[in-house]
């Protein structure tokens, strides 16, 4: 797992060390101090992710297959229904902690830039945020309501791979694996340094344990930027270390060319991988983005999506999204 010289990525290193306080504990922004919705107290807000009059849908299924390329993808219910059992709509609410840094900055980011930096932030242990998550479930539950999600978020969470793990340990070790999942959103890019950085070892149980663990990773970037090289790189050690990863591609500025060349890099890294990538045509109508001009608004016969079905119809003979993504199986791990 070799990788790029921390010499050259300031901005990584810096957020790796405001994220990982040391001795057990993590920095997380204090979302009581953000503009951020459903905000439940400092750790945890709550987010519905089906939501109809957002067109946030899990387009992968039949009654919304219609709209896979105007809706955003939302299929976080989807894949809980398939590790837990029961129907998705029975999973569509989600517990999300914010960790206090990101290496990136990206222009579509819908958390206030400040919050990507260690501000208003405070310092908890993987234990203290199973324990919240428990009392949240509790709560909905007396409420009528299932959680049964609890999404890691940024921030960069796999700038702390050591939080991923115990949060994932506690869970197991609480009996929460069935009956909750756990989410990680990620750029991919940090994970190859700070998986080096944290010294961690894995032995069997808890690689095959990493099965169950779902890195949604958006790509922030294109082949043949700049960033591109450390996003592929975090991507493959993902896979290798044996994450459940599902892609994702959420600007509306990629091109024709930049997509044939990102179905070439995901292939080459497992065969699977171009069948679960999400091509997602971000409707950017955040309010923290409304000071941050030129972004590229999603627009129909131009999707993204649109360009990607042709290369997969070219390619592979299958249709973007005909099979949902939990369905498609990765190849390349190299658990046992």
């Amino acid at each position: 797992m070799t990788g790029h010289s921390s010499d050259d990525l300031p901005m990584l290193v810096r957020s790796h060390r405001i994220v990982n306080v040391g001795g057990g504990d993590f920095a997380f922004t204090d979302l009581t101090r953000t503009a951020l919705g459903g905000v439940q107290n400092r750790q945890f807000r709550l987010f519905i992710p089906v939501k109809r009059d957002r067109m946030r849908l899990p387009t992968s299924l039949p009654e919304f297959a219609a709209l896979r390329h105007v809706a955003n993808l939302s299929d976080s219910p989807v894949t809980v229904a398939a590790e837990l059992g029961g129907h998705w709509s029975e999973h569509n609410l989600a517990a999300i902690t914010h960790v206090a840094a990101c290496n990136f900055r990206c222009a579509y980011c819908y958390v206030d830039f400040r919050h990507l930096a260690g501000r208003d932030s405070f310092v908890t242990t993987a234990g203290q945020v199973v324990e919240e998550f428990v009392t949240l479930r509790h709560a909905a539950t007396e409420a009528g309501r299932r959680l049964s999600l609890l999404r890691l978020s940024g921030g960069e969470p796999l700038l702390a791979p050591g939080l991923v793990l115990e949060v994932h340990r506690e869970m197991r070790r609480r009996g929460l694996l069935d009956v909750a999942v756990l989410k990680v959103e990620s750029n991919l890019s940090a994970l190859p340094y700070a998986w080096r950085e944290s010294g961690l070892t894995l032995d069997v149980g808890e690689r095959v344990g990493l099965r169950r663990i779902k890195v949604h990773g958006t790509l922030h970037s294109p082949p043949g930027s700049s960033a591109w090289p450390m996003i592929r790189h975090g991507l493959e050690v993902a896979i290798e270390l044996g994450f459940d990863v599902f892609p994702a591609v959420g600007a509306n500025d990629w091109t024709a060319s930049q997509l044939e060349s990102l179905f070439g890099e995901l292939a080459a890294i497992d065969p699977a991988l171009p069948k679960r990538l999400a091509v997602r045509p971000f409707q950017l109508d955040y309010p923290v983005l409304a000071d941050r001009r030129g972004l590229p608004a999603a627009g129909g016969s131009e999707s993204p999506s649109l360009m990607w079905e042709q290369i997969l119809l070219r390619q592979l003979g299958v249709r973007y999204l005909d099979e949902p993504r939990h369905l498609v199986h990765l190849n390349s791990s190299k658990l046992p």
